[in-house]
């Protein structure tokens, strides 16, 4: 089962991301079509570097990023 990404529905909504977890890898999807396969660790190691924030953009936060395209 997929589940949707919580910022989905929102104004910068273009592109939402779904998660399955299954038992032999982690499945992502985009409303665009493209999918990404990761096994455990990966993932495991993609989440933790967003909690650290690894990936975020400096001196910006989700909320102050621009929606525009």
């Amino acid at each position: 089962m997929f589940i949707k990404s919580s910022l989905c529905g929102g104004p910068c909504s273009d592109g939402c991301v779904n998660v399955a977890i299954v038992r032999e890898a982690v499945v992502v999807t985009d409303e665009k079509g493209g999918t990404s396969i990761f096994d455990h660790r990966e993932w495991a190691d993609f989440v933790s570097g967003v909690k650290k924030g690894e990936f975020d953009v400096p001196g910006e936060s989700v909320t102050a990023v621009s929606c525009a395209v």
